[in-house]
């Protein structure tokens, strides 16, 4: 017979963990055990609640880059653990935070971006540095007329709690601020985020729906499966192909509409989780990043340089799924090229440099025996600073074609004269999410 202990775990540096254990009944008879210990990245523990104060936290933090898994997919486990905090504590160094946006399929002017931070503006410069508090809640909102709402709520405490048999898989809520989400089923099909701002006038809901599984950097491996997309920066997108509806109130304005979503998990994290042990700064030299769905094709890139590294070396990850099937969940850096468009000296030019805004990027996606997916995406300035950032949300345009030319130069006998190529789909339309990064100058 198991039984369901309470672990808590409270830090000397304020942050709590308490997680649900199983064990036999005989062993431990339920009591609650309280320990100071850093928190344990690599635990058993079923389930989790992340209690994460405002403040800035002493000491090195230890951060998960792999997580441990079985054949070809995650069990319940490791997906759950995808979605919680993945640094131990939070000094002035690192930064976590999740992602949530949304864009409209109808018109692609019409957008929502949502992100949770755990982090300071020393290790991700483009949060306000007049704020004390490392938790912020910060909304992009874009309408069809050009009216673009850029806005965020500092919190005083913010909890996530989730694994198997916790009150949600997954949820956050930055207290005192109105935002929050919770996974709504346990495979993390669903999610919902709600905002109920009175300080910044905005209430609504935001939901994402997919069946499809998470994209990790590399795909999934056995034993053990990298998180780590590239030197010190850590990406999970927990839902590369969602459908999205939103519905918010915005100072009296109303923006509905339902589109293309996701939701990760980074270093700076459809839903996106990204995290790092080091300052963004230190580490990016270009940073190209975007979702969309065009046509049946369901799309995710990521092209990065590090900063100073000799060797120039482009890490990628490329995700393609069509009709519920996953075509394309990979960080080898032959299956996707992303390039800028525009004036090859203010805005194409590769590798690029700080203040370089292209009018769009070109994107080639290797299916394999599928062929090759190859589309332009631009788009509307939806945030940024004018020079290190930039964020859109636009069109895709695009074709996927199959040449024997391209796939194979030994596909021909020998003797063979030509190689023709088949006949291109018709053009492929949709809308996208992404952004650059350049610190390089």
């Amino acid at each position: 017979m198991l039984f369901e202990a309470s672990l808590t775990r409270v830090l000397s540096s304020g942050l709590i963990i308490t997680s649900i254990l199983a064990g036999k009944a005989s062993a431990l008879p339920g009591r609650t055990v309280t320990t100071r210990t850093k928190v344990p990245l690599d635990s058993t523990a079923h389930s989790w609640t992340y209690v994460i104060p405002s403040h800035v936290q002493d000491g090195a933090a230890r951060v998960r880059f792999d997580i441990p898994t079985t054949g070809s997919k995650l069990d319940t486990q490791a997906l759950l653990t995808l979605d919680s905090p993945q640094l131990s504590i939070l000094n002035s160094s690192v930064f976590d935070w999740w992602y949530f946006d949304a864009v409209s399929a109808q018109d692609p002017r019409e957008s929502l971006t949502v992100t949770f931070f755990t982090a300071t503006a020393a290790a991700f410069p483009w949060l306000p540095s007049n704020e004390s508090s490392v938790l912020i809640a910060y909304l992009w909102i874009s309408f069809a007329n050009g009216t673009i709402l850029e806005e965020y709520v500092p919190a005083t405490i913010a909890t996530v709690v989730g694994g198997q048999g916790a009150s949600s898989p997954s949820s956050g809520n930055w207290s005192s601020t109105g935002f929050s989400w919770a996974a709504l089923k346990d495979d993390l099909s669903a999610y919902e985020v709600i905002i109920s701002s009175e300080k910044l006038q905005v209430e609504g809901r935001f939901s994402l729906t997919s069946t499809l599984g998470p994209h990790l950097p590399c795909g999934i491996t056995s034993e053990s499966t990298t998180l780590e997309f590239a030197p010190h920066i850590g990406w999970a997108a927990l839902k590369p192909n969602a459908v999205g509806q939103v519905d918010i109130n915005v100072k009296g304005s109303r923006l509905q509409f339902q589109g293309p979503a996701y939701h990760d998990k980074r270093p700076r994290a459809k839903i996106r989780k990204n995290w790092s042990d080091r300052p963004f700064a230190e580490s990016v030299q270009s940073w190209y990043w975007g979702h969309g769905q065009i046509g049946p094709y369901s799309v995710v890139w990521f092209s990065y340089l590090a900063l100073d590294d000799p060797s120039q070396t482009t890490y990628v990850s490329s995700y393609v799924a069509r009709d519920g099937q996953v075509l394309v969940s990979s960080c080898n850096s032959t299956v996707l090229t992303v390039r800028p468009i525009g004036d090859p000296e203010t805005g194409a030019r590769y590798p690029p440099l700080a203040g370089d805004i292209p009018d769009g990027f070109h994107l080639q996606f290797d299916l394999g025996e599928e062929g090759w997916l190859r589309a332009n995406v631009s788009g509307t300035r939806i945030a940024g600073d004018g020079k290190y950032y930039f964020r859109w949300a636009g069109t895709m345009t695009g074709e996927v074609s199959q040449s024997e030319a391209e796939r194979s130069q030994n596909a021909c006998d020998a003797g063979c004269s030509s190689i023709t190529a088949r006949d291109a789909e018709s053009v492929l339309t949709g809308s996208a999410i992404f952004e650059q990064f350049v610190l390089a100058e």
